[in-house]
């Protein structure tokens, strides 16, 4: 599907994946929303490098844990842009700076799961659904939610924010049932991405341990990743699925 001129709002645009798909989606002829809660300066600069390379581009404050935020970012959106084709969910957050050891219920209170379930599932189910009406009226709209191969497979105790990223799978069949036939719905589950600002910085045994469960050997690609994401976007017979991009650790 031709992609050219098609409006498309990224969430946490601003974050290393979040602006690899906006800076694809551009590549492909397509307006940029570039969604930011605390990365302004980042988006701008995303912004920037996308006006450069002759796309369009605006930045849109929006904030996950806030119904009002979101409607008045889709509003912005939509009355900027005079549309909505493709909306990517890819705003999250993994440990949200807490220090949560494996498995420990004490630290992992209810108010850190909570925010990680606003942020990680309901957030995406908000967005979508105040794009719904936008995504209708363009008979071929995309959502392509980014989940975690962490909600995939046996990873229990050891992280903490896997319920979050698992229940974006659900969700994503739900949506896809709900929004059919206009708006095509899919799901993008990254393993580590060691070139983003979440995958970098660890300690290498954590990076060996990775390429030591991956059957390819490897962490996994950001542009695998991002590419992954426009492909969905140009699909027109696919929706409901979610993709694994994790080097071969869980097989679907």
């Amino acid at each position: 599907m031709e992609l050219t001129h098609a409006k498309a709002l990224v969430t946490g645009g601003s974050g290393g994946l979040g602006a690899r798909i906006c800076c694809l989606l551009a590549d492909e002829g397509v307006d940029i929303a570039i969604g930011y809660l605390n990365g302004e300066q980042r988006a701008n600069e995303v912004k920037a490098e996308i006006e450069a390379a002759g796309s369009k581009a605006c930045t849109v404050f929006i904030d996950h844990k806030d119904p009002k935020s979101i409607d008045a970012a889709i509003k912005q959106v939509t009355s900027v842009m005079g549309g909505l084709d493709i909306v990517v969910n890819n705003a999250a957050i993994a440990m949200g700076g807490h220090n949560i050891p494996p498995g420990d219920l004490d630290a992992f209170t209810p108010e850190i799961w909570d925010e990680m379930m606003s942020i990680n599932m309901r957030g995406p189910y908000l967005v979508t659904r105040a794009c719904a009406a936008h995504l209708r009226v363009s008979k071929w709209g995309q959502v392509v939610n980014i989940g975690s191969t962490l909600g995939h497979g046996d990873w229990y105790a050891d992280r903490p924010f896997a319920p979050s990223k698992a229940a974006v799978v659900p969700l994503t069949r739900f949506l896809a049932a709900a929004l059919a036939p206009d708006v095509r719905v899919n799901c993008v589950s990254p393993g580590l991405m060691a070139e983003t600002g979440l995958g970098s910085g660890g300690p290498q045994h954590l990076y060996d341990g990775w390429r030591n469960r991956s059957a390819l050997g490897v962490t996994t690609s950001i542009e695998d990743v991002a590419g992954q994401v426009v492909y969905l976007c140009k699909t027109s017979s696919i929706t409901g699925q979610s993709i694994v991009v994790d080097g071969g650790i869980n097989f679907q």
